[in-house]
C-alpha cells in the first residue's frame, strides 16, 4: 500500500521531466517580444500583398480606361470611356488628386516669384 504513493510520485516526476522541454518552448513562444514580432509580420505582409493587389487592380482600370480613350477617339463616341470611368472611378480620381497636389506644389514653390 505504501507503494503505490511512491510509485505515483515517481511518474508524475517522469512526466514533469517530460514536460519541462515542452513549457520552456511553450514559453520562447509566447513571450511578448516573439508575439509582437510575429503579429507585426504578419499585418506588414498583410498590407504589402493588400496593397500591391490595389495597386495592381488600379492600373489594369486605367489600362482599360486607356483604351476607351483611344477607342472614343478614333469612334468619336465618348460613351466608351464615360462608361468605363462610371464602372471604376478611383484612376480618374487619383489623376484628379495628383494633379491638385502638383498644381498647389507650383503654386506654392512659384509664389515668392513674381
Amino acid at each position: 500500500m505504501s507503494e503505490i504513493p511512491e510509485r505515483i510520485e515517481r511518474e508524475m516526476f517522469e512526466i514533469r521531466g517530460r514536460m519541462a522541454p515542452d513549457v520552456t518552448d511553450l514559453k520562447r513562444h509566447t513571450e511578448p517580444k516573439v508575439l509582437g514580432q510575429r503579429a507585426s509580420g504578419t499585418i506588414k505582409s498583410k498590407i504589402k500583398s493588400a496593397i500591391s493587389g490595389l495597386g495592381k487592380s488600379i492600373a489594369d482600370s486605367a489600362r482599360r480606361q486607356v483604351k476607351a480613350v483611344g477607342e472614343a477617339r478614333t469612334k468619336k463616341d465618348p460613351s466608351r470611356f464615360t462608361d468605363a470611368v462610371k464602372s471604376d472611378p478611383r484612376p480618374m480620381v487619383l489623376l484628379a488628386v495628383v494633379m491638385a497636389v502638383s498644381l498647389m506644389m507650383i503654386r506654392k514653390v512659384t509664389n515668392g516669384r513674381d
